[in-house]
């Protein structure tokens, strides 16, 4: 291949960039992947919990979900990553969850999940005998699972490498080439690829890179953060939720524990809040509690330095490492413990910030908005590492077709030029 032509430039080597490029070259395309950091999964999809989960979701996410969980199941059967199909337990600890629980059940009934229900707790500890603390309920869905979600994306480079694309780690993409109400390709500090067609899915810098053709995409970075445990007993195989703590147990017996439902994020605010502050205040208060605002000084200079808000020169080339909120993940631990009394002895191993892409409304874009060529796939919104197949073989659809057989009424960048929804939970 020419290294500086392409039938296909995939920017972002997180979960939906490898696995677009793998799909895309296992399509017979020419493939060209850009990912700034060092190698795959450096940022939100090397970060995330790893639960492989359908319920809990927004309608219009379902068949996505599903779709993708059938074809996370297949990777599996490659055997270079961990899948545990151990299901998903959403825990109701308090009697006004009910509601909501009740609510997402009957969403996944309405398109077909069946095998979604409410549960006791004597049959949740059918599922979890270790489950002896205190709590009200669960929702219960026995399809999902959960993976290590490094080494699930470093299957799809693997998998991409294997068919022919070329991946570039170490390689920013500084501009979104475009001629003629068309994309034409993609500049880079080694000089520019072009390419007939560009797949965009840089997570939280999507909107720098857009912005260089004119699309203004409004996404909020927020750090959520994590803690595993050191090895314990086998206590559990299921995924579980619930409002402030969620976690999962690998096989080598840690514990990922996370801050759960509408956990508690913090966002560095700068000059480019300003940009789309009319769909931001709105969500901003609704979840106040949940967002810890800190004023981001050094985004700020160098904002004032450039002279803009967004731009891609304020991408870094490497990005620096968030911080932990080490008490909010402790607080986790401690609660998780309350449900699973054998956790109390354990001790935090490790612990890691990541950056999540939201939206406004808690949905993500998955668009091909213009200019034509350009297929635009971000906001995940923390519950986004599930998709990642579904949403590869999407962005392979509408790079080289220009339209996909999937549903994406919902997903539409379009939808940010009225008011939006408010989603039920921040994360």
């Amino acid at each position: 291949m020419n290294p500086g032509t392409a039938d296909v430039v995939v920017v972002g080597a997180g979960i939906v960039g490898v696995c677009a490029a793998a799909e895309l070259a296992e399509r017979g395309a020419k493939v060209v992947l850009l990912e700034k950091e060092s190698g795959p999964a450096r940022e939100g999809s090397g970060r995330a919990q790893g639960s492989l989960r359908v319920q809990g979701r927004h309608g219009s996410e379902l068949a996505l979900a599903r779709e993708a969980l059938d074809r996370w199941h297949a990777a599996a059967q490659d055997g270079d990553f961990e899948l545990v199909r151990g299901g998903n337990l959403y825990l109701q600890t308090r009697p006004e969850e009910a509601t909501l629980l009740t609510a997402l059940v009957d969403e996944a009934r309405r398109v077909g999940f069946d095998s979604v229900e409410l549960l006791t707790p004597d049959q949740v500890r059918e599922h979890v005998p270790a489950a002896t603390g205190d709590f009200l309920g669960a929702m219960w869905s026995p399809t999902d699972a959960q993976c290590q979600p490094d080494q699930g994306t470093a299957h799809f480079a693997a998998r991409a490498e294997r068919h022919g694309a070329d991946l570039r780690y170490g390689a920013k993409a500084t501009r979104l080439i475009e001629t003629g109400g068309r994309i034409r390709g993609v500049d880079t500090a080694n000089g520019p690829i072009h390419a007939g067609a560009v797949v965009l899915a840089g997570g939280v810098w999507t909107p720098y890179l857009a912005r260089t053709v004119g699309l203004r995409v409004p996404i909020m970075p927020v750090v959520m953060s994590e803690l595993e445990t050191e090895p314990v007993e086998p206590l559990f195989a299921a995924t579980l939720r619930a409002f402030g703590f969620g976690a999962r147990q690998r096989p080598n017996g840690q514990v990922v524990v996370s801050a759960g439902l509408n956990a508690r994020v913090r966002h560095g605010v700068s000059l480019s809040d300003l940009d789309g502050l009319r769909h931001w205040a709105p969500r901003a208060w609704s979840f106040r509690k949940s967002i810890g605002l800190r004023l981001d000084w050094r985004r700020i200079g160098q904002q004032i330095r450039h002279r803009k808000v967004i731009h891609p020169a304020l991408i870094p080339d490497t990005s620096p490492e968030p911080t932990v909120d080490l008490p909010l993940v402790d607080a986790s631990l401690a609660r998780l413990a309350t449900v699973i009394p054998a956790l109390r002895t354990a001790r935090r191993a490790r612990s890691w910030g990541g950056l999540v892409d939201m939206t406004p409304d808690g949905l993500p874009i998955i668009d091909a908005p213009g200019p034509a060529g350009l297929v635009t796939i971000t906001g995940l919104c923390g519950h986004g590492f599930t998709l990642g197949p579904a949403l590869g073989a999407t962005a392979a659809d509408l790079a080289t077709t220009g339209r996909t057989e999937r549903d994406l009424t919902a997903f539409t960048l379009n939808r940010f030029d009225g008011k939006v929804a408010q989603p039920q939970l921040l994360i």
